[in-house]
Protein backbone atom coordinates (compact mmCIF):
# COMPACT_ATOMS: atom_id res chain seq x y z
CA UNK A 1 0.00 0.00 0.00
CA UNK A 2 1.41 3.44 -0.97
CA UNK A 3 1.82 6.12 1.58
CA UNK A 4 -0.22 9.51 1.55
CA UNK A 5 2.37 11.39 3.35
CA UNK A 6 4.01 12.31 -0.03
CA UNK A 7 0.50 13.85 -1.45
CA UNK A 8 -0.14 17.23 -1.39
CA UNK A 9 1.29 21.10 -1.45
CA UNK A 10 4.28 21.74 0.94
CA UNK A 11 4.50 25.52 1.63
CA UNK A 12 7.83 26.42 1.43
CA UNK A 13 7.10 30.15 2.60
CA UNK A 14 3.87 31.68 4.34
CA UNK A 15 1.58 34.47 2.89
CA UNK A 16 1.88 37.06 6.20
CA UNK A 17 4.56 39.35 7.64
CA UNK A 18 7.36 38.65 9.44
CA UNK A 19 6.98 39.40 13.34
CA UNK A 20 9.08 39.92 16.23
CA UNK A 21 8.44 37.45 18.25
CA UNK A 22 8.94 39.89 21.59
CA UNK A 23 7.18 42.25 19.94
CA UNK A 24 4.35 43.76 22.69
CA UNK A 25 4.99 40.69 25.09
CA UNK A 26 5.52 42.43 28.50
CA UNK A 27 6.68 39.57 30.18
CA UNK A 28 10.02 39.06 28.58
CA UNK A 29 12.66 41.63 28.51
CA UNK A 30 15.70 40.13 26.55
CA UNK A 31 18.12 42.29 28.00
CA UNK A 32 17.16 42.16 32.00
CA UNK A 33 16.06 38.31 32.38
CA UNK A 34 18.50 36.18 32.94
CA UNK A 35 16.60 33.06 32.72
CA UNK A 36 16.51 30.58 29.43
CA UNK A 37 14.14 31.59 26.83
CA UNK A 38 12.16 28.81 25.48
CA UNK A 39 10.02 30.08 22.18
CA UNK A 40 8.15 26.62 20.37
CA UNK A 41 7.49 27.89 16.84
CA UNK A 42 4.76 25.51 15.52
CA UNK A 43 3.68 24.73 11.84
CA UNK A 44 5.64 27.99 10.00
CA UNK A 45 5.17 27.04 6.90
CA UNK A 46 8.89 25.75 5.98
CA UNK A 47 9.34 29.85 6.95
CA UNK A 48 12.25 30.52 9.49
CA UNK A 49 11.74 34.32 8.71
CA UNK A 50 10.42 34.89 12.66
CA UNK A 51 13.07 33.74 13.99
CA UNK A 52 15.31 35.44 11.40
CA UNK A 53 13.00 38.90 12.56
CA UNK A 54 12.98 38.55 16.05
CA UNK A 55 16.75 37.73 16.13
CA UNK A 56 17.50 41.38 14.25
CA UNK A 57 15.22 43.01 16.44
CA UNK A 58 17.07 41.94 19.68
CA UNK A 59 20.68 41.85 17.93
CA UNK A 60 22.47 43.28 19.27
CA UNK A 61 21.55 42.88 23.20
CA UNK A 62 22.77 45.28 25.35
CA UNK A 63 24.72 43.23 27.58
CA UNK A 64 26.07 39.40 27.13
CA UNK A 65 23.28 37.04 27.76
CA UNK A 66 24.05 34.04 30.31
CA UNK A 67 21.44 31.90 29.51
CA UNK A 68 20.28 30.99 26.38
CA UNK A 69 17.26 31.71 24.17
CA UNK A 70 16.29 28.28 22.50
CA UNK A 71 13.99 28.33 19.42
CA UNK A 72 11.78 25.00 18.67
CA UNK A 73 10.62 24.36 15.77
CA UNK A 74 7.73 21.96 14.94
CA UNK A 75 6.77 21.13 11.46
CA UNK A 76 4.80 18.04 9.93
CA UNK A 77 7.46 18.09 6.49
CA UNK A 78 11.32 17.48 7.19
CA UNK A 79 12.06 19.71 4.38
CA UNK A 80 10.68 22.36 5.60
CA UNK A 81 13.03 21.97 9.06
CA UNK A 82 15.84 21.25 6.68
CA UNK A 83 15.52 24.64 4.99
CA UNK A 84 15.07 26.32 8.49
CA UNK A 85 18.28 24.53 9.24
CA UNK A 86 19.98 25.51 6.02
CA UNK A 87 18.95 29.12 6.93
CA UNK A 88 20.53 29.08 10.16
CA UNK A 89 23.59 27.57 9.34
CA UNK A 90 23.70 29.84 6.61
CA UNK A 91 23.38 33.27 8.85
CA UNK A 92 25.57 31.84 11.35
CA UNK A 93 28.52 30.77 8.87
CA UNK A 94 31.50 33.28 9.53
CA UNK A 95 33.72 31.61 7.12
CA UNK A 96 31.71 34.08 3.89
CA UNK A 97 31.75 37.74 3.53
CA UNK A 98 28.15 39.05 4.32
CA UNK A 99 27.39 39.28 0.63
CA UNK A 100 28.51 35.86 -0.58
CA UNK A 101 25.85 34.88 2.10
CA UNK A 102 23.79 37.65 1.22
CA UNK A 103 23.22 35.65 -2.72
CA UNK A 104 23.46 32.08 -1.28
CA UNK A 105 20.10 33.04 0.34
CA UNK A 106 18.84 34.71 -2.22
CA UNK A 107 19.50 32.06 -4.40
CA UNK A 108 18.26 29.10 -2.06
CA UNK A 109 15.06 31.54 -1.08
CA UNK A 110 14.03 31.73 -4.74
CA UNK A 111 14.68 28.48 -5.49
CA UNK A 112 15.52 29.68 -8.61
CA UNK A 113 18.89 29.17 -11.21
CA UNK A 114 21.37 29.02 -8.31
CA UNK A 115 24.98 29.92 -9.02
CA UNK A 116 28.02 27.55 -9.60
CA UNK A 117 29.39 29.05 -5.67
CA UNK A 118 25.71 28.17 -3.88
CA UNK A 119 25.59 24.25 -5.51
CA UNK A 120 29.03 23.88 -3.91
CA UNK A 121 28.18 25.60 -0.74
CA UNK A 122 25.02 23.34 -0.73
Amino acid sequence: MASLESLGFNMFWGFTPAVNVFANVDTVDVNKDDAPINILMSETSGDGRYIFKTLSDILPLDKQRTHPINFYIHDKSKENLARIVLFITLFCETGLSMRERMEIYLDIFANSLIRPQTQEYL
